[in-house]
């Protein structure tokens, strides 16, 4: 039952085998898949989906609003088209591509069974993102990943662009120029889309590559700062506990601490970057 407490924030992605069927029920209306198909199912897009007896299948759950945050950048035109989705999408498929997504979904429960194992947010995403491009591939519209001028296109331009140089603390504005646009046009679009300004992002880019740093060894705070473009340790300082509520030294032990316990890393308390 696609309407459950459990099930209802979830978006569904559905890999069917070869001589499966499925359905799927919404209001007056039933679906019927039959295999090797993928079918992606928006939150709220339909009451139920019935597996027949016999059939092999894997149900990806994605929680709406929150599963980006395991893509890449490079991904940001899926998700975009993806999230945006909102109706029914299916499509007949090859096997290969149904056992080969099956892989990727078998991989990812595996993870999340064992969340403590060294590594596996990092396998989580890689699958995930793979998941997705994929299915996204099968749908992607060529004309409209091909415009030059498009949000999507726009936005991985910039996310490109602030991979490559967010310690060099570049303003908003310089951003805009090398994407050619106005910083008003930046700010509209990565607030309409995104629900972050641009400002937001690069701030939340550098903190995300700041904790990354102080988790993974013994620099000393002041090389990270140093290396992430801040020329006063202080002010880095300052910078990171606003954005964590911790200044770099207590982040580092509390994540050691947690390490040792078994226990998973802590999550940086905004949206922070895939």
């Amino acid at each position: 039952m696609l309407t459950s407490k459990t099930a209802r924030p979830f978006i569904h992605l559905l890999c069917l085998h070869g001589a499966s069927t499925a359905e799927v029920g919404q209001p007056g209306k039933t679906m019927t898949f039959t295999g090797p198909a993928m079918v992606w199912l928006p939150a709220g897009s339909a009451d139920w989906l019935e597996v027949s007896a016999g059939a092999t299948a894997e149900l990806l759950q994605l929680r709406a609003g929150v599963w980006h945050r395991y893509l890449p950048p490079s991904a940001e035109p899926a998700y975009l088209t993806l999230e945006a989705a909102g109706s029914i999408m299916a499509r007949p498929v090859e096997p290969d591509l149904v056992t080969t997504m099956s892989r990727s979904i078998a991989a990812i429960a595996a993870e999340i069974a064992s969340p403590a194992r060294s590594g596996a947010a990092s396998i989580i995403s890689a699958e995930l993102t793979l998941c997705v491009l994929r299915f996204w591939r099968l749908f992607a519209d060529d004309s409209d990943r091909d415009e030059e001028g498009s949000s999507t296109e726009i936005l991985s331009r910039f996310r490109r662009l602030l991979e490559e140089r967010y310690h060099q603390h570049l303003r908003v504005s310089d951003y805009a120029n090398l994407l050619g646009m106005t910083p008003d046009r930046l700010h509209a679009l990565c607030s309409r889309e995104l629900k972050r300004s641009p400002s937001e992002l690069i701030q939340q880019r550098i903190v995300k590559e700041a904790a990354a740093r102080l988790e993974a060894g013994t620099v000393a705070v002041k090389q990270i700062a140093f290396a992430l473009g801040f020329k006063d340790t202080a002010y880095f300082n300052r910078f990171f506990r606003k954005h964590t509520g911790e200044a770099p030294g207590v982040w580092r032990r509390r994540v050691a601490a947690r390490v040792r316990a078994g226990r998973s890393r802590p999550t940086l308390d905004f949206a922070d970057w895939p």
